[in-house]
C-alpha cells in the first residue's frame, strides 16, 4: 500500500506487476535466474529451481530502495545523460565545422572566379594592345604605298595633260621632241611602279586562341569538385554498467560481512611464479594482469584463460583500473607515476607524474584516485609511512 500523494508522483511510471506470459500477479522471485515469476511459472519454467531459490516477492523487495542495483541504475542513468550530452556537444561541434567548411569553400569558389576573371582581363588587355600595335604597323605600310601611288597618279595625269596641250598648240618640232621627252619620263615612272609592286605584300590578321583557354571552354565541364571526407568521431563514452543495473543483490544490507562470493572460474598465469599485483576485467571480458613482482609487464587473457598477448609497459606495473571501453590506467609503484594506455593502440598513452610512490588506483566519473605512499623516519628511529590520496581529472 502507498499513499495517494505518492501514487500521483509515480503514475506516469510504467511498472508491470503481472506476468507477461500468464497474466497472473508477480508474487514470487527466482534468485537463480534473477527474475520475478507468478505461481504458474514455477512448474512450467522453473522445475529445476530449488525451494531456496524461489522466495516471496515481498521478501526479495524489502530493501529494494537500498539495493546496489538501484544505486547502479541511478549511476547508469546519470552516466547515460552525460554520454548523451557529450554526443550532443560533439555533433554540435561537427555541425559548426561543416558550416565553416561550407563558408570556406564558398569563399574559395568566389575568390577563384575573381582571380580567373582578373587574369583573363589582363590577358585580354595585353592581346588588345598587341592587336593595336600590329594593326597600326600593317596600316602604316599600306597607307605609305597608297600615298606614293596617288602621287604617281597625279604626276601621270599631269603628263597626259601636257601631251594634250602639246598636241593642240605646239609646233611639229615641239611635238616631235616633246613626245620623246614625255615618253622617256613616263617610262621612268612605269619602271619605278614595276619595281615597287614586286615588294608589295598583303597582310591578313588572324587570332589563334591559346589551347589552354580552348580546352577550358571545350573540355572543362566543372568549376571544381566537392569532396566529403568521413572520419570516425572517436567519442570516448563512460561505461554505463548496464549489466550491473539488471542484477539485484537481494537481502544485502550495508554490512560487508553479509556478502558471499562464489568461484566461477580460475586459470593459471603462465610464465609467472610471483604474486600478481593487479588484475582488471574489461567490458568485453578480456582480462589484463599486472605482474609487478615477476616479469614486469601486462598480460592479456580471454575469459577462457587463454593468453592473447603481452602489453609492453615503461616500468613494473602495479595496479590497474578501467577508464573507458578502450583505455586503462596503470600505476608503477616506486617509479612515482601512472600511465593511461589505449588497449587497442598501446602506443597511445599519457604519463602523469605523482608526488610519491603510486600504488592502488580507482576510477569513477572521469576522475582517477590513487594512493601515494612516502616513507619517513622519526627521531627515535621508527619508520613511518604517509599515505595520501591524489585525485586526477582524466
Amino acid at each position: 500500500m502507498i499513499s495517494i500523494e505518492d501514487y500521483r508522483q509515480i503514475k506516469n511510471i510504467s511498472v508491470n506487476l503481472n506476468c507477461e506470459i500468464h497474466g497472473k500477479k508477480l508474487d514470487l522471485y527466482c534468485k537463480k535466474h534473477d527474475i520475478a515469476v507468478c505461481v504458474v511459472c514455477i512448474p512450467s519454467e522453473h522445475k529445476s529451481c530449488s525451494s531456496s531459490d524461489v522466495i516471496s516477492i515481498d521478501d526479495a523487495s524489502k530493501i529494494a530502495k537500498q539495493s546496489s542495483a538501484l544505486l547502479d541504475l541511478e549511476g547508469t542513468i546519470s552516466t547515460t545523460i552525460d554520454n548523451v550530452k557529450l554526443c550532443i556537444k560533439d555533433r554540435e561541434m561537427a555541425l559548426k565545422i561543416v558550416n565553416e567548411d561550407e563558408q570556406t569553400i564558398r569563399k574559395t569558389i568566389t575568390d577563384t572566379r575573381k582571380n580567373i576573371n582578373k587574369y583573363l582581363d589582363e590577358l585580354e588587355r595585353k592581346l588588345l594592345l598587341d592587336l593595336k600595335s600590329k594593326h597600326e604597323n600593317c596600316k602604316s605600310k599600306v597607307v605609305k604605298i597608297l600615298n606614293q601611288l596617288k602621287q604617281m597618279e597625279t604626276e601621270v595625269e599631269k603628263l597626259r595633260e601636257q601631251t594634250l596641250q602639246m598636241k593642240r598648240f605646239a609646233s611639229d618640232l615641239q611635238v616631235f621632241l616633246g613626245t620623246r621627252q614625255l615618253n622617256q619620263a613616263l617610262c621612268k615612272k612605269i619602271g619605278s611602279l614595276k619595281e615597287e609592286i614586286r615588294d608589295y605584300t598583303n597582310n591578313n590578321m588572324e587570332m589563334e586562341v591559346n589551347h589552354v583557354i580552348s580546352s577550358l571552354v571545350n573540355e572543362v565541364k566543372q568549376f571544381g569538385k566537392i569532396k566529403v571526407m568521413e572520419t570516425m568521431a572517436n567519442l570516448q563514452l563512460k561505461d554505463a554498467k548496464i549489466d550491473q543495473a539488471q542484477i539485484q543483490v537481494h537481502g544485502l544490507s550495508h554490512n560487508i560481512h553479509n556478502i558471499s562470493l562464489q568461484l566461477k572460474q580460475k586459470f593459471d598465469i603462465k610464465g609467472s611464479e610471483s604474486p600478481i599485483s593487479g588484475c582488471l576485467v574489461l567490458p568485453d571480458d578480456r582480462i589484463i594482469v599486472a605482474d609487478y613482482f615477476g616479469c614486469g609487464k601486462l598480460m592479456e587473457y580471454n575469459n577462457d584463460g587463454q593468453h592473447i598477448r603481452d602489453i609492453p609497459v615503461s616500468d613494473k606495473p602495479d595496479s590497474l583500473t578501467l577508464v573507458d571501453t578502450d583505455r586503462i590506467a596503470v600505476t608503477y609503484g616506486e617509479s612515482k607515476y601512472l600511465e593511461i594506455i589505449n588497449t587497442k593502440n598501446t602506443s597511445e598513452r599519457k604519463r602523469v607524474n605523482c608526488s610519491g610512490n603510486c600504488w592502488g588506483i580507482s576510477y569513477q566519473d572521469q576522475k582517477a584516485v590513487c594512493s601515494c605512499i612516502s616513507t619517513r623516519h622519526s627521531s627515535d628511529g621508527l619508520e613511518w609511512k604517509d599515505i595520501k590520496y591524489h585525485r586526477y581529472q582524466c
